[in-house]
């Protein structure tokens, strides 16, 4: 494993993420994390969004491709919402954006449940969703590379590792 993104660079970056969020973070909005790649990125936007003077609640949606493969294009929700979001601001953060099939999914199905506008923060971009709707808030515009750390797993282990790391191909 190499590091791509130090924590000290993370750290930043997501400094400069709550600020601009905060700007347009209506007071009752609810924060929802999709389970499970973004709960670090999350507790981390979660404070820097209060540093800022903002404490939304949150809530997590837990979503899964159908066998647990990205490729088969169907997603199950493992676990929905437990708050109300009717009529309510929804800032949904997720991990890598790159195939846009998770987060497609989570906002067009938030939109569904009644919320008034649902705004999306990812904590990586990869070339692969260059055609798809521009989030609005992205932490970093990364290769295509395997990711591990900070959230993300290979095959369960890695995801507190601090840095964004990623894995050689052999």
């Amino acid at each position: 494993m190499k590091i791509l993104v130090s924590r000290e660079e993370i750290a930043k970056r997501v400094g400069e993420l709550t600020t601009e969020i905060s700007a347009i973070l209506e007071d009752d909005a609810i924060v929802v994390g999709l389970l499970q790649g973004s709960f670090i990125f999350m507790a981390d936007i979660m404070r820097g969004l209060a540093d800022n003077g903002k404490t939304p609640q949150t809530d997590f949606l837990w979503l899964s491709s159908y066998g647990d493969t990205k490729e088969s294009g169907r997603l199950n929700i493992l676990a929905d919402l437990q708050r109300p979001i009717t009529g309510r601001q929804v800032l949904i953060v997720d991990d890598v954006y790159d195939t846009g099939k998770t987060i497609i999914f989570a906002k067009d199905y938030l939109k569904a449940k009644g919320a008034k506008e649902v705004l999306t923060c990812l904590m990586a971009r990869k070339p692969a969703s260059q055609h798809l709707p521009d989030p609005n808030f992205v932490g970093f515009d990364l290769p295509d590379y395997y990711l591990v750390g900070y959230g993300l797993d290979n095959g369960g282990s890695g995801r507190g590792l601090p840095d964004i790391c990623y894995i050689e191909k052999e």
